[in-house]
């Protein structure tokens, strides 16, 4: 089970950070809902676990990473935008090679006719693929995703 804590019938699936815009994520397995707090919000979206349909995990693509080659003009150009900003630069760079990525998330998809997709941040700052660090946050995606899973088969089933 993807669960962090179980009280009674809630249950906590993520837990809230605010460094990282990480919003809370329950279950109530009693009322047969789940639902979303965003920081700063003192509410939270409550929906049933019914309309749940797929969560999946994703990376955030980051900025920058094809563009086409610089001839000679565009070389003078972006020798000032090296001077202005050399980390932007650094980074578009470090990103074309798609070693990076800006960030991962999760997409919840709903039945709900018209519904948009519900995207969860798990984590919102650069990570290199085959770091640990990116390890550990795909595993703690990945978490929180059977949890969902969990959800979606149970209401399937009853």
């Amino acid at each position: 089970m993807g669960e962090i804590s179980n009280n009674g019938g809630e249950r906590s699936i993520l837990l809230p950070s605010a460094p990282f815009g990480i919003p809370e994520v329950t279950a109530n397995d009693s009322a047969h809902t789940w639902s979303l707090r965003a920081l700063g919000d003192p509410e939270p979206m409550v929906r049933p676990m019914a309309h749940l349909q797929r969560c999946v995990v994703k990376e955030l693509e980051c900025e920058g990473t094809a563009g086409p080659a610089a001839d000679e003009s565009q070389g003078m150009s972006m020798l000032g935008e090296i001077l202005k900003n050399p980390g932007k630069v650094a980074r578009a760079n470090r990103y074309r090679g798609g070693a990076y990525c800006a960030g991962v998330y999760l997409e919840v998809v709903l039945r709900e006719p018209g519904a948009e997709k519900i995207v969860i941040p798990i984590w919102s700052r650069e990570l290199k693929r085959g770091s640990m660090a990116y390890r550990q946050v795909i595993e703690s995606a990945q978490t929180v995703k059977a949890a969902f899973d969990e959800m979606i088969e149970r209401s399937s089933r009853g």
